[in-house]
């Protein structure tokens, strides 16, 4: 019987992805790799004759024609690290992704540096990874994620579990649902404009929900909408952090300015971009 090496499929495999102009072809190869034979690759480097056998290899192979047709690796394994956390993902939630780590990380810096109580509300919570990271790494946070969607709760649900996470999800249309007043409110919100979402690469344009990535036609509707609520939902002293996109940063700014909010920063992204807008109430 031939043998049939690992590193025999996934160096075919990274050919297969690089023709079919998958982004980082050697790397999702090898991560798919690892996901089905469970190898460590670094291991695969210093034992490079390990063997697998037919049905595995099968497997390995079909996720590939996947890979290929550009579902994303995360929706083949289901899973995303976040903030050194794993959370499960499908198709009805965002991916998580490194630059929303930039936002969790000012909102924790914010919330340890309360000696009291605080009160969170995630809005847009999708996958609950913004919401489930503050719960897990802020031992003085309450933490409550609110969603639109039903479906993408049900994801945020099982990671709240699998993460012995205490968030206490919600869904409703923006504040439709909500009843507190909250010490944070941080959001992601879907802030692409509309005609842009139709350019964005195939695994983001026709594989992740668009009700995450649509900010309607400039782009800046779910900042507006939000911004409107906050004297009802968010104390006195109370602090908002949003993720933005890299050229939003001035407009969000006046939005909060029209608002009454008079301390408004911009945070950048490891990119120097433009990525978060804090501002104190």
């Amino acid at each position: 019987m031939e043998k049939i090496l690992i590193k025999d499929l996934i160096a075919k495999a990274s050919e297969k992805l690089k023709k079919a102009e998958v982004t980082d072809y050697v790397i999702d190869s090898r991560l798919l790799a690892e996901y089905v034979f469970h190898i460590d690759y670094y291991k695969l480097l210093v034992h490079p004759d390990m063997e697998t056998d037919v049905k595995n290899a099968q497997i390995y192979n079909q996720l590939i024609e996947k890979r290929a047709a550009h579902i994303p690796l995360q929706h083949l394994t289901g899973n995303q690290e976040f903030m050194g956390i794993n959370f499960k993902v499908n198709e009805n939630v965002l991916i998580p992704r490194q630059d929303t780590e930039i936002l969790v990380e000012e909102v924790i810096k914010y919330i340890n540096s309360q000696e009291r109580k605080v009160k969170v509300l995630d809005m847009c919570t999708g996958s609950g990874c913004i919401a489930i990271s503050i719960d897990k790494l802020c031992d003085n946070a309450q933490v409550v994620g609110a969603d639109i969607s039903k479906k993408a709760l049900e994801i945020a649900e099982i990671n709240n579990k699998e993460n012995s996470a205490g968030v206490d999800f919600i869904e409703s249309d923006l504040f439709e649902n909500i009843k507190e007043c909250f010490d944070v409110i941080v959001s992601n919100p879907p802030y692409i404009e509309s005609e842009k979402i139709e350019k964005l690469m195939p695994e983001v344009r026709d594989f992740e929900p668009r009700i995450a990535l649509d900010g309607t036609k400039d782009g800046l509707e779910f900042y507006r909408n939000i911004c409107n609520n906050l004297s009802r939902y968010l104390k006195e002293q109370g602090a908002v952090f949003f993720e933005i996109g890299y050229n939003q940063g001035r407009s969000v700014s006046k939005i909060l300015n029209e608002q009454g909010f008079e301390k408004v920063k911009i945070i950048k992204d490891y990119s120097q971009n433009d990525r978060v807008v804090f501002a104190l109430r």
